[in-house]
């Protein structure tokens, strides 16, 4: 059941703060340096390759694409400033703690080099220099290294971050590594797209980081024919120093004609054009003239080499063999030598299995070494020159001419991505390359059609559920292909799951937007609110939430033309379809549009389980959620007595669908517990505490059975366990059981720190509950007299909510309120520590939260008006306490305002207001009597004992405020010579003492 967070706070005593935890809203040679702790990531931080080393000139002869490595810089680095100088302002940029920046462009465009220079600059700048590694450390856990002392800051650089699983991404932004000390950290991401991947990875930084998300795409190098001659120029005079070719020699090489098309915006293009004419002179050859036979040219070289290792014995493989090998790796990358990689080569194929694959493998190695000792098939590098060998080997189907007809072609290549992927009787078998084959294949058929034709488009007909184990950027690669028909995508959609999926929800959304052409091809409105509320759901689970409301705002209104046209029943359809597009505009705090579409919903699902038309058996539930969450936007635009209504039936309705002997238990028995942890904080904020205790412990009951370990799924119900705990703390401290609140809010606050480890659990998601938690726990703990514990509780709190709440890196509009309370519980720890200046600068920081979020300009009032009279209430006893009598007046008459608003029209609410009323009154009796204005200190004293007498009965906990306004009163009568009427006040006070437990009134 979808339900959004409930938040609520009430004021106890002279300046007690109180919180309520919100209910769960559902809807190359590197030195390793730091290895997460518990479960082992997938990945590892290691600190960036220092200078490029220098290539051997015996192998670059041999093998003249060496050269090309972006990790040996055989180019000197030249030009991009002005992304130089973006790059610079990002990385020092002052106010921005945590930023992640996205540098994308195609293949080939220079990304890796651009990085690699920005890293040496960052590092001769003093900043700490890493490199995050999609894979675990060979060896186990390396030593964590000291923080850096005294440097601005670390940069973590991530290349080929679109291959990187959506959770280890994120996964990799929460490491704790990147939260020591106060530096600030910079995460540079380079991909080749950018995309929905992007959109939804940039959302989720703002919303559980924090951190300001930002792409950055990176431009070609040179933009026409003179710029690209230089360049080209420049790499030629490079790889002949590199080669050995005479400068008179070299200069005499001319750069390739057409360098004004389109081919050759890439750096990498030129570079490849630019070594196979150095080679060609070398050799006394004629130089290739266009890219593809560039490319096939120096891929000749590597078949040359292998066939030359051959004749001289070096190697047992003959080259064709050695190509269908080098093949392998390309698709699959590196590989574990046992048993992943001698797996992969025997499943294509290109030797016979036993010890000719050991052979291959070991002459294999000895081609390509690999990085790491643990590993064997290593790629063809560049990645962009792998991929064309893919593309150059592969003949094309079905007899058309090849694109490249210079190029030597095998037919075992066009048959090595189906033996790879699904050899026979593997069924939908996935294997431990699944995932780079397809990226590898998909980024192929970009810039070479016949692979796309002729390859990746028949598999995914014959496979679609192939496609889905290339994660959600190949998705959204794959529908950017030209030529691709819609009978693919389709088949590849019906096998997306239903539920959320992290890795594939970008992609999946990107082929539903592609999908929706569907659109064009039928006017049936059945047809597009069908394709729109698919389309709306995919979008929002990617974090694309403008798109996502504008396709569910479409869905809805093309649901209510075919009702309005007779065609049913789709009225269930209107009303899912209604549900939904509350939910996201709830999501994006958009209150008061998600209540009107929640109310209609409600209305179409009520007329749906009319007993007299309809099936009142099939939509109880659906009545339930919707309930539900209207009860959540109702408190969201301030009409909390509504809310308090419709939140009690949706209980009532859950407790029958729960009920195990009319109902069914295991499907609604978690919705019932969160729909009465949500009654309990409705019925605490219309003063109705005991039946909101009884709420709240009947959830926490639920909840504790559900997360059992040995008998429910601590895994899945914990999250909710915490919240129910918290709650019920905070029930118990709203009837004074003190002792019972403190052992709840200590339960609750282990629990959340479990969760929010960053080790095993999920910080982002559940820091605001820890903080919450802590908050009140510092409350607790100060009621039973642990005041340091208290005061350290309620400090870790306001660190938590600071980080949570900043506006430059953090959520202000989600955290602030929150914030604002852990500030008023601090400054309360700290004025029962003494510390009485501080509590009144920590109080005033609360209230310009309180002020900010109660304007009706900037804010709501009626939602936050009840908190900033609090506030003020509490500043004013503190103003009082530190002799700023005059200062205490005027914010506790703004108070006593706002409380009598709240009260006393017949919109007002006396059962919850009075008492806080009644508070601010006797502040203010005590403020008046040290000014000497003793009739206002009567009037006030009077008013305060005649509301606490009202509601004595109901809420015994008020006796002591009773007891000390009761004492003023004297006091003020003894002054205002009046000793008759101060005596009888002290008879009534002497037969009436304060007892030790406030619950049990005499």
């Amino acid at each position: 059941m979808d339900r959004n967070g409930a938040t609520g706070a009430t004021g106890l005593g002279v300046s007690g703060n109180t919180f309520i935890a919100p209910v769960a809203f559902q809807f190359g040679g590197e030195q390793h340096v730091h290895f997460t702790s518990g479960s082992q990531p997938p990945y590892r931080i290691a600190e960036f390759p220092p200078a490029p080393t220098v290539v051997p000139g015996w192998a670059a002869a041999a093998q003249p694409s060496r050269l090309l490595w972006a990790w040996y810089g055989v180019v000197p680095f030249s030009g991009r400033e002005g992304d130089l100088d973006a790059l610079t302002r990002w990385r020092d940029a002052p106010a921005a703690p945590f930023a992640v920046r996205l540098l994308h462009g195609p293949g080939g465009q220079g990304k890796t080099r651009l990085a690699a220079h920005f890293a040496e600059l960052s590092r001769a700048a003093g900043w700490t220099v890493w490199q995050g590694v999609s894979d675990p450390a060979e060896d186990g856990p390396s030593p964590v290294p000291e923080a850096p002392d005294g440097g601005p800051g670390t940069l973590l650089v991530v290349d080929y971050a679109e291959r990187w699983p959506v959770p280890d991404l994120r996964r990799l932004l929460r490491d704790p590594l990147l939260r020591r000390g106060t530096a600030p950290v910079r995460v540079l991401l380079l991909a080749r797209p950018s995309g929905y991947r992007w959109d939804g990875l940039a959302t989720w930084c703002g919303d559980q980081l924090g951190a300001l998300a930002e792409a950055h795409p990176l431009p070609p190098l040179a933009a026409n024919a003179p710029a690209r001659t230089e360049l080209f120029v420049r790499a030629r005079d490079s790889f002949a120093g590199h080669l050995g070719l005479p400068t008179d020699r070299a200069d005499r090489i001319a750069p390739p004609p057409g360098l004004e098309q389109d081919e050759y915006a890439q750096v990498l293009t030129l570079h490849v054009a630019a070594l196979a004419a150095v080679d060609c002179a070398l050799l006394d050859a004629v130089a290739p003239d266009s890219p593809a036979r560039a490319t096939a040219y120096l891929l000749s070289r590597e078949r040359q080499h292998w066939g030359e290792l051959h004749r001289l014995g070096v190697l047992t493989t003959e080259a064709r063999t050695m190509g269908q090998a080098v093949l392998t790796a390309t698709y699959t990358g590196p590989l574990l030598r046992d048993p992943h990689g001698r797996d992969a080569l025997g499943r294509a194929r290109p030797a016979d299995g036993g010890a000719a694959t050991e052979t291959l493998l070991n002459d294999h190695r000895f081609c390509y070494p690999p990085t790491r000792s643990d590993t064997i098939l290593e790629p063809l590098h560049p990645d962009r020159l792998g991929e064309d060998f893919i593309a150059l080997s592969t003949p094309a189907a079905d007899g058309a001419a090849h694109p490249a007809p210079e190029a030597v072609t095998d037919d075992a290549a066009g048959h090595l991505v189906q033996r790879l992927l699904t050899a026979v009787g593997d069924g939908n078998l996935l294997l431990p390359w699944t995932r780079n084959v397809l990226t590898v294949l998909i980024e192929t058929a970009q810039r070479w059609p016949h692979i796309a034709t002729g390859q990746l488009f028949p598999l995914l007909r014959q496979h679609p559920y192939l496609a889905l184990q290339a994660g959600g950027n190949a998705l959204g690669s794959l529908v950017t292909l030209e030529g691709l028909d819609l009978d693919v995508l389709e088949a590849v959609e019906a096998h997306f799951p239903e539920e959320r999926h992290t890795d594939l929800d970008t992609g999946m959304a990107a082929v539903a937007v592609a999908l929706s052409v569907r659109l064009l091809t039928t006017p049936d409105p059945v047809v597009h609110a069908n394709t729109y509320d698919r389309l709306a759901l995919r979008l929002h689970r990617a974090g694309l939430r403008e798109p996502a409301l504008v396709a569910a705002r479409n869905a809805g209104a093309l649901w209510r033309r075919v009702i309005e046209e007779g065609r049913s029943p789709f009225e269930p359809n209107l009303a899912a379809s209604l549900g939904n597009f509350s939910a996201y505009l709830g999501e994006a705090s958009r209150w008061e549009e998600a209540l009107p579409a929640a109310t209609e919903a409600l209305d179409v699902y009520r007329q749906l389980a009319d007993p007299d038309t309809g099936d009142p058996a099939a939509y109880r539930p659906a009545i339930a959620s919707a309930l539900a969450n209207i009860g959540t936007f109702l408190v969201e635009v301030g009409r909390p007595g509504e809310a308090l209504e419709t939140v009690s039936e949706a209980v009532e309705i859950l407790r029958q669908l729960a009920d195990p002997d009319t109902g069914d238990p295991v499907a609604h028995e978690s919705d019932y517990a969160s729909a009465l942890s949500t009654l309990g904080i409705r019925l605490s904020a219309a003063g109705r505490k005991e039946e909101a205790l009884a709420a709240e412990r009947t959830a926490t009951a639920i909840r504790l059975r559900l997360a059992s370990p040995g008998t429910g799924r601590p895994a899945t119900h914990d999250p909710d366990l915490a919240i129910s705990l918290a709650n019920l703390g905070t029930r118990h401290w709203e009837a004074g059981q003190f002792a019972a609140a403190l052992r709840h809010t200590t339960q609750a606050v282990d629990l959340y720190r479990r969760l929010a480890n960053p080790d095993n659990g999920n910080p982002a998601a559940y820091e605001p509950g820890l903080a919450t938690a802590l908050a009140n726990l510092g409350l607790h703990s100060s009621a039973v007299g642990q005041r340091a514990a208290a005061l350290a509780t309620a400090s870790e709190a306001v660190r938590i909510y600071r980080r949570l709440a900043d506006p430059n890196t953090g959520n202000p509009a989600a955290h602030q309120p929150d914030f604002a309370n852990a500030l008023g519980t601090l400054a309360y720890q700290l004025w029962l520590a003494g510390r009485r200046e501080e509590a009144l600068d920590v109080e005033n920081e609360a209230l310009l939260i309180r002020l900010r979020l109660a304007d009706p300009r900037t804010g709501n009032p009626a939602v936050h008006e009840p908190d900033l009279a609090r506030t003020l209430s509490s500043l004013g006893f503190q103003l009082s306490g530190t002799g700023r009598l005059r200062a205490a007046v005027t914010v506790l008459i703004r108070a006593e305002q706002i409380y009598r608003r709240l009260a006393y029209p017949k919109s007002g609410n006396p059962t919850v207001y009075e008492p806080a009323l009644a508070n601010t009154l006797f502040i203010a009796a005590a403020v008046s009597a040290q000014l000497s204005s003793f009739d206002t200190a009567l009037e006030e004293t009077g008013e305060a004992v005649a509301i606490y007498r009202r509601h004595i009965q109901e809420d015994p906990v008020l006796f002591p405020q009773l007891y000390g306004a009761l004492s003023l009163q004297a006091d003020v009568l003894d002054a205002l010579d009046r000793p008759d009427d101060a005596a009888t006040v002290r008879d009534w006070l002497a037969r009436h003492p304060l007892p030790e437990d406030p619950t049990q009134q005499p």
